[in-house]
C-alpha cells in the first residue's frame, strides 16, 4: 500500500524545491579546493532521534588524484530528514582533497568517530548515489549483514517502508561495501555501531525533474528512521 497522502503532503510543502535550494546553499558543485585546516569541509545537523544520516559524497571529492562527481541530492536528503523528523545528519560540503568513503584516515571519519563517542546512536545510514542504468531503485549494503550485528530487523524494516511507498526494486549488497575504508565498514568494524550503505538510483535524486519520486524516497526513509524514536 502506497502512502499517497504523505507523498502529496511532501509535494504540497514543495519538498523538491527545498531540496534544490539546500543543494545550492550547502552542496555547491565546484572544482574549487578548500583547505580543511582553515575551513571545516562538512556540516553536522544535530537531532533527537538516535540515527545519524551521512552523505559523504554530497559534493565532489578526489580519488586517485582525480576529481570525482558528487552523488547529487544525497546531501539534501540528509538535510531534509534532519529538518522533517529531527534525526542527526552529517554531510560533506567542501571539496577538500580526499574521499571519505575511500581514504583510510580523513577529517570526515574523525568527525564520525567523535559524534558516535558523544551520542548514543542506534544506526548510521550512509547515503550514496547510483546511475539510472542500474536495475534497482535502492541497493542496501550491509556487508552481507555483518554490519548489522545481528539486528537484521533493521534491514527488514527499511525494505518494508520502501515498499510502502512503492519502491519495489530493492537489491542486497550489489555494491561492494566491504572495502576496508567505506563509511559502513569503518563505522561497523572500528566504531562497533550498526551501519547501512544505501545506493540510490538517480531516478530518486532529481527533485527538480521528478519531485514525486524524490518525495517517495524521503517519505520512506523518514518513516523508517522514525521507528528509532
Amino acid at each position: 500500500m502506497h502512502n499517497e497522502d504523505k507523498i502529496e503532503a511532501l509535494m504540497r510543502v514543495k519538498t523538491g524545491e527545498e531540496a534544490f535550494s539546500a543543494e545550492r546553499i550547502y552542496f555547491v558543485k565546484t572544482d574549487r579546493m578548500f583547505n580543511p585546516r582553515k575551513i571545516i569541509p562538512y556540516k553536522y545537523f544535530p537531532g533527537s532521534i538516535p540515527v545519524l544520516v551521512s552523505a559523504p559524497h554530497a559534493v565532489r571529492h578526489i580519488r586517485h588524484k582525480k576529481i570525482k562527481p558528487s552523488d547529487e541530492f544525497t546531501g539534501s536528503m540528509a538535510f531534509l530528514l534532519n529538518k522533517l523528523i529531527d534525526c542527526h545528519a552529517i554531510a560533506v560540503t567542501k571539496l577538500y582533497g580526499g574521499d571519505p568513503n575511500f581514504d583510510d584516515k580523513c577529517i570526515y571519519k574523525e568527525a564520525l568517530k567523535n559524534l558516535i563517542a558523544e551520542q548514543k546512536f542506534k544506526l548510521v545510514l550512509d547515503l550514496h548515489g547510483a546511475s539510472r542504468d542500474h536495475q534497482f531503485d535502492v541497493d542496501i549494503g550491509t556487508i552481507n549483514d555483518t554490519s548489522l550485528f545481528g539486528k537484521n530487523r533493521y534491514k527488514d524494516l527499511l525494505k518494508k517502508h520502501l515498499n510502502n511507498y512503492g519502491i519495489l526494486e530493492i537489491s542486497d549488497n550489489k555494491f561492494s561495501v566491504s572495502g576496508n575504508n567505506t563509511i559502513t565498514k569503518y563505522v561497523s568494524s572500528q566504531l562497533e555501531l550498526p551501519a547501512i550503505q544505501l545506493e540510490i538510483n538517480k531516478k530518486f535524486r532529481v527533485p527538480h525533474q521528478n519531485p514525486r519520486d524524490y518525495c517517495r524516497l524521503i517519505g520512506a526513509l523518514a518513516d523508517f528512521i522514525h521507528e528509532f524514536a
